[in-house]
């Protein structure tokens, strides 16, 4: 009896050890399948067209015409994830890839310069995202805003590459955006055509830094490594109160001297030591932003408010407006802005834009030439509390697209009312 209770005992473990494996078995197949139905795999290449970024940037590009390809893996979060920000994003993707963009073509000539420069190929990293504007069982049309690093072949050189003022340091900082038709061919196949503007340039940091501007269209495809789910309208479970908040935040800018850079390439001679020079000094200054915000969805914010500036080495800036010609100058090491700003969130991550008129920014004659008495700003920030009141964030500050500096900053969300009780992941 006891050997046959035994034997009960033995065959009932091993029987529970099968069904467990199954089962574990089982939560791991579907765990893979959920993992691969959130992933897919895309390929473009497409054709540029450089726009020159002022009237003498025409005067020296010979040919604006270009290549693009990219490959990239994008996450795509599924219906029955609950994050209301991929809800209320209709479940965008968010990609990680790799971009080439074959410049070689660019032919850049002077007229008092015996050859031509180019500005030879990019290679760049960069992450992305994307949602859909409309979707139907077969049909999709989207935007995508993508920002990382790229890596230039030929940059300026002074002595064999001297009009390549386009692309002034090996290293530059990329921004793209593009508007894509999509049609789905099979479950898993889709065919991708859209129209694309890319961005390279350096954020002032070194000189030159007209940066390259591109306008094209692409064409290609992508891999899903399951067939997706078809997306329908989805409940929310929180709704929204708005709130208003005041945005704080501290920082430091850096940029190069245009100033030095005219000197060093048209008012110096072949014997000086600084002619055509392609090392520029780097130049620092402190800032402050206070933004009156509303927020009135979970997506989007906007608001007023000032920037200011402090500039210590405006003794440097006189000295290279007397070296250019431009005398009887006033400068000032404060510069304040009133700005209007607007921001997009997604989980920890804030997009924002904002277009500035100066109040008062006296920085002698180059800045005045050079300049513009409105600037725009385009960045990112990057919650480090789960409230999201305290951030990380990074903008490029450009007059008409010609890049003054690139700033990093700590800022802070003073929120009121139902603000106090929001959690952004």
């Amino acid at each position: 009896m006891k050997n046959r209770d035994r034997k009960v005992t033995i065959g009932g473990i091993i029987l529970l050890v099968c069904l467990s494996f199954q089962t574990f078995q089982a939560h791991a197949q579907a765990e893979k399948k959920n993992w691969t139905r959130r992933w897919a795999i895309e390929a473009k290449g497409g054709w540029g067209y450089m726009i020159p970024c002022d009237e003498y940037a025409k005067e020296f590009i010979k040919s604006h015409h270009s290549s693009v390809y990219s490959v990239q893996m994008s996450h795509r979060s599924l219906v029955t994830d609950s994050c209301q920000y991929d809800q209320l994003f209709g479940f965008p993707s968010l990609s990680l890839g790799l971009i080439f963009a074959d410049y070689h073509r660019i032919k850049l000539q002077k007229a008092n310069t015996s050859y031509t420069s180019k500005t030879g190929y990019m290679l760049g990293a960069y992450a992305s995202f994307s949602r859909d504007l409309f979707h139907s069982n077969k049909f999709s049309f989207n935007y995508t805003f993508e920002n990382g690093l790229g890596w230039c072949s030929r940059p300026y050189d002074g002595f064999n590459n001297e009009d390549n003022e386009l692309i002034g340091s090996p290293l530059s900082i990329y921004f793209g955006l593009g508007l894509y038709a999509r049609y789905r061919i099979t479950s898993q196949w889709e065919l991708v055509l859209g129209g694309e503007l890319k961005h390279f340039s350096n954020g002032a940091i070194d000189r030159p830094n007209k940066g390259i501007n591109t306008t094209g269209i692409s064409i290609g495809a992508k891999y899903y490594l399951q067939p997706t789910e078809s997306i329908g309208k989805v409940a929310f479970k929180t709704p929204f109160s708005p709130y208003f908040f005041i945005d704080l935040s501290a920082g430091w800018d850096i940029n190069s001297s245009m100033g030095e850079w005219l000197i060093n390439n048209y008012h110096s001679t072949p014997d000086s030591p600084k002619y055509h020079t392609k090392d520029y000094k780097i130049y620092s200054g402190a800032t402050v932003h206070a933004t009156a915000m509303y927020r009135y969805s979970r997506r989007y914010a906007s608001g007023i408010g000032l920037d200011y500036t402090f500039f210590p080495h405006t003794n440097v800036l006189k000295e290279e407006d007397e070296k250019l010609g431009y005398h009887n100058q006033t400068y000032c090491k404060h510069s304040v802005a009133v700005v209007a700003r607007h921001e997009i969130y997604y989980k920890r991550f804030t997009m924002y834009v904002g277009l500035a008129y100066y109040l008062h920014r006296k920085q002698g004659g180059v800045a005045t030439e050079f300049g513009k008495p409105y600037y725009e700003t385009l960045g990112i920030k990057y919650a480090l509390t789960r409230n999201g009141n305290v951030y990380l964030g990074y903008h490029v500050k450009a007059h008409l697209l010609r890049a003054d500096h690139m700033e990093l900053n700590l800022g802070f969300r003073l929120k009121a009312g139902n603000g106090r009780k929001e959690k952004v992941w």
